[in-house]
This record gives structure tokens, sequence and C-alpha cells, in this order.
């Protein structure tokens, strides 16, 4: 039990102090201020646990229920989060207070419960007497509830994410920038704690019935712990992690309004005509081949539209309808193409793995290895060394 109790303080003290830093930092973004929120909002929640298991309730009872409404509050961070991760939430309106609903009403249910007396407050929390000794009315209904709003917000930031992982090959060359895979991480933490509440309460649903109220396990404040590390230790390796967030929909011109197509719904902005996506299509295939604009790392749809002098989103179209790839696809697919060139023609340019990533458009040498992996089967080496042997 005292190593217990020593994990949730310890976890309460690393989640206060990630937040505090956070808190601090000069040049602090949207999707930051919210991580310190959550964080505290963590530590608050695991100190209250060290406070419950290690007695001191009965020093001071005054902070007795208040873990009860806390999980409420984790679903709408998750969100606000996701929308700060993905650019999508670049600061926080009015409006976006209405997601603290089920929090603030759970607060409301609670009052009766906060307005006792202390030695009531340490009675309730310590006895079990079906109809009397409550902390909560309706303790199954509620937990029932708390898990739903996690899993509605938790199920929306996992599709915002995918969402925008999805639109960002539509939009960029080079996505290692605006890649989430950092962000899917951190959302395993709630994900599991979901799960350990929906085991813990089918646990007391079917063993123990007429339960009066279900306490969180041990797992559910671990995996809190747990989120609070990865999230510091994500700050600590890449600090500028919330600040590369881009709203992917602002890149693209609106449409007129008198010419929207609602069946189009991916964009909402017109279709093309068929004679126009024709044209379209063979002046980016020869301007591919003529000007080898994938050579440029920081390639972007609406940049190559420009140079087309077409509009984006019918770019957009072409490049999904006709093509039939995303961009990403796309400027890779003529990337890896050219650094095939490179590496069969052997000599020195071919010499240096990295310099032929470089010179053929990506950014690093993994992303390199990974989509050349990803279109031949082979590693630019055995590639290279393959082309030697057929040479």
């Amino acid at each position: 039990m005292g190593l217990w109790i020593a994990i949730l303080f310890s976890g309460a003290a690393i989640a206060l102090f990630l937040s505090i830093a956070l808190a601090v930092k000069r040049e602090r973004s949207h999707g930051e201020g919210m991580l310190a929120l959550t964080l505290l909002i963590m530590a608050f929640d695991l100190f209250l646990r060290g406070h419950l298991v290690a007695g001191l309730y009965r020093t001071f009872p005054y902070l007795l229920g208040l873990d009860r409404s806390l999980p409420l509050f984790y679903g709408p961070a998750l969100y606000l989060l996701a929308g700060a991760a993905t650019g999508t939430i670049r600061r926080l309106r009015p409006g976006h207070l209405l997601h603290l609903i089920p929090f603030g009403a759970h607060l409301f249910i609670m009052i009766g419960f906060h307005l006792k007396s202390p030695a009531t407050k340490i009675f309730l929390q310590e006895q079990f007497i079906p109809g009397v000794a409550s902390i909560e009315p309706t303790p199954a209904f509620l937990f029932a509830a708390k898990m739903l709003v996690l899993l509605c917000y938790l199920v929306a930031a996992f599709v915002a994410v995918g969402r925008h992982e999805r639109l960002i090959r539509e939009f960029f060359s080079d996505i290692e920038r605006y890649e989430l895979s950092w962000f899917r991480l951190l959302l395993l933490f709630p994900a599991a704690q979901f799960l350990a509440l929906l085991g813990t309460f089918l646990t007391y649903f079917f063993f123990r019935p007429g339960f009066i109220r279900i306490e969180p396990p041990s797992g559910y404040f671990i995996l809190l712990i747990g989120f609070a590390v990865t999230a510091g230790i994500q700050i600590i390796r890449t600090p500028g992690l919330w600040r590369s967030a881009v709203d992917i929909e602002t890149l693209l011109e609106p449409a007129p309004a008198d010419q929207t197509d609602d069946t189009n719904a991916k964009y909402q902005k017109t279709r093309i005509d068929p004679a126009l996506a024709e044209e379209y299509k063979k002046r980016l295939l020869a301007y591919m081949d003529a000007e080898r604009p994938y050579k440029d790392p920081l390639l972007t749809l609406p940049q190559l539209a420009k140079r087309l002098n077409a509009p984006a989103h019918h770019l957009s179209q072409v490049i999904n309808g006709l093509v039939g790839q995303n961009f990403y696809a796309f400027v890779n697919g003529y990337r890896i193409e050219y650094a095939k060139q490179i590496l069969a023609q052997g000599g020195p340019a071919a010499e240096n793995i990295l310099a032929v990533a470089y010179e053929s458009g990506f950014n690093s040498k993994s992303a390199f290895n990974t989509y050349f992996r990803k279109q031949t089967g082979v590693t630019p080496s055995e590639f290279k060394r393959s082309a030697a042997k057929n040479g």
C-alpha cells in the first residue's frame, strides 16, 4: 500500500511539474496551453486518489467527492487537444465551453454531497449501506455515463486525427512534419483507460449486483501517469510539436458560391468539367516530366497548382480521379522513379544513398528508404546492387 501511495503522489508531482513548465513558457501554443490544463487536472486527480488511499481524508475530508467529476473532463480535453494537434482549433472560443456540460452537470448533481458535514462525508466514503450510504445518486448510471462520454470523445479524437492524416496526403509531398503518430500514441492511454473502466463495470454488474458505487481500478491511474510521462517525453524530445499543426482546409481557395456541388463533399469544391480535367491532366504530366517539380522537398498541392495556373481543388480532383492517387503518392512516385534512374546508372552519383534521397526530393533518408521499399519491395541499396549485377 505504501508503494502505491508513493506512485500516486509521484505521478501527481510529475503531472504538476509538466503542467507548470508548459504554462510558464514564453511562446506557448494553444495546444500546449490545453495540454497544461489537462495535466493540471490529472495531477489533481492523482493527488485525490493518493489522498483517499492514504486515508488523509479523515483529517481533511473537504476534498471528498471531487474525484467523481474529473473523468468527465478528460473526454472534452482529448477532443480539444486533437483539434489543436490537427490545426482545426487555433484558440479556445466560448462555444468550446459547451463540451464541459457533462462535467458541470455532474458537479451540480454532487452539490448535495459537497454541502454535507465533514463527518457525514467520511461516513459516506467508508460505509456501504444500500439506499443510505451513497456518494453519488444512481452510481451505476453515472459510471456508465462517464464511460460513454469518454468513448464518444475518444472516437471523435481518433476520427479527427485519421481525417487529418488522410488530408495531409492530399496537400503535401513531405508529410513527416504533419504526421500525428505521436498524438495517436497519447490517445492509446485513454483508450486503455476506457477498457479498464469497462472491465470494472462489467465485473460489478455481473458479480456485484446492487452495488453502491464503483471505484476505478488501479490501472486507470497508472495510465494517467503514463499519459503525463509520455507527453512530457514528447515535449522534451520535440519542443515544437504543437506549433507545427496546420489547418489544411485553409490551403484551398473557396469555390464560387454558384458553382458548389454537394455531391463532392470531400472538399466542398466545384466539380471539374471532364474535358477540362483531361486538359489539366495532360498539362500536369507534361510539367512533371519536363520541369521535375518533385525535386522540391517542400512541394505542396497549392504550389503545383499555381505553377500550372489551375485551381488547387481542380488539380486535386484530377490527381485523385484521373491519376488515381493522392498528391503525396503521386509526387513520391515520381521521386522514386527518379531515384531508381540514378541508382541504376551507378557511378559516383549513386554511391551515397542519402545524396540520392535529397536529389530525388526527399527530406530524410528514413522517409526515402521507407517509401522506396514500399513501392519497389526492396531497399535502395538492394536495388542498386541488383541493377549493378544486371547491368
